[in-house]
């Protein structure tokens, strides 16, 4: 256990105060956050199974499952911000929430690069070995969008939103949890773990989770929030990139 009753020093998040993360609001929190995450992976396997396709479908349809998305996601990283300074003992700054270093820039840079090794890299070998061509259905839904104005709306959605959000849910609570308690692999598999789960796909989970333990790599080694955001973001923004560049979406 990562247990220390020194006070905080420039050593975080090696070093912790002997309050942080007990309190019983931290579990609640957890476990309803970790259940929401598995629900909705839950979810994306049952609409897998059922054969639904998401190609072609209204443009109302695309702004509702965003609006869905943006709504949950945003209930819970607003309680996770707020909880998060009561519960971990830190300020939101000491959590890494400061203006990123020219050095975390660059690690979000190479962070983004090993996600795109990594994780895409992953979802190839799945796909050899499985013999498919699977593809997520939020990739599914992107193709099917051919109105500029929406695919603009999306792609602000998964590179600007969605890395900050789910940076600050998996990363920095969930990963600072798992770190308090086991130290950093505890932290990256459980982060690694809700973070492909919550894409609500079974062939991207493993390789999502690989990319997540990632993330938890930038993070912990810049110790800035942003850092870890922009190789999400990049990463996000590379795969939309070339969707982009080979389908011809707005076509």
């Amino acid at each position: 256990m990562n247990d220390s009753t020194s006070t905080i020093s420039p050593a975080w998040p090696t070093r912790w105060p002997k309050d942080s993360f007990r309190s019983i609001w931290t579990w609640v929190l957890a476990i309803l956050v970790a259940l929401a995450f598995v629900g909705t992976f839950l979810l994306g396997i049952k609409q897998s199974s059922s054969g639904t396709t998401l190609k072609n479908v209204p443009v109302v349809v695309v702004y509702i499952s965003l609006l869905l998305t943006f709504a949950f996601e945003g209930v819970v990283l607003l309680a996770v911000l707020l909880s998060l300074p009561a519960i971990s003992k830190f300020s939101l700054a000491e959590l890494g929430f400061r203006k990123p270093t020219r050095s975390a820039v660059i690690g979000g840079i190479g962070g983004a690069i090993a996600m795109i090794v990594v994780a895409n890299g992953g979802a190839s070998l799945i796909d050899y070995l499985a013999h498919s061509k699977h593809e997520q259905d939020v990739i599914e839904l992107f193709r099917g969008i051919h109105d500029p104005v929406t695919i603009v709306v999306f792609v602000l959605f998964a590179c600007v939103f969605a890395p900050f959000a789910e940076e600050s849910i998996f990363r920095v609570f969930f990963f600072n949890l798992g770190l308090r308690y086991g130290g950093f692999w505890a932290g990256a598999i459980v982060s690694g773990v809700l973070f492909g789960l919550a894409h609500g796909d079974a062939f991207a989970a493993l390789p999502l989770a690989a990319g997540g333990m990632i993330l938890c790599y930038v993070y912990y080694r810049t110790r800035n929030a942003f850092a870890s955001m922009i190789s999400h973001s990049l990463f996000n923004t590379f795969s939309i990139v070339a969707l982009l560049l080979t389908s011809g979406v707005t076509q």
